[in-house]
């Protein structure tokens, strides 16, 4: 059971190795920039906030 385990990780490994890391991290990185560009491009009411607070309610005058 032990070498089955062994056996499957280095396959595991071998093929993590044999992927072009360079490649994939520009495909982020060009996703990344095209979602910041449709969000700008898009109006108003279908834009995401990126960075901010959320809207905060107001407190009923009957609680305080």
């Amino acid at each position: 059971m032990k070498q089955k385990i062994i056996k499957i990780r280095d396959a595991v490994l071998a093929y993590l190795k044999s992927l072009n890391w360079i490649v994939l991290l520009g495909i982020a990185a060009f996703c990344i920039v095209l979602a910041i560009v449709n969000n700008i491009r898009v109006g108003e009411e279908k834009s995401v906030d990126w960075i901010g607070t959320q809207d905060v309610m107001e407190k009923p005058a009957d609680i305080l």
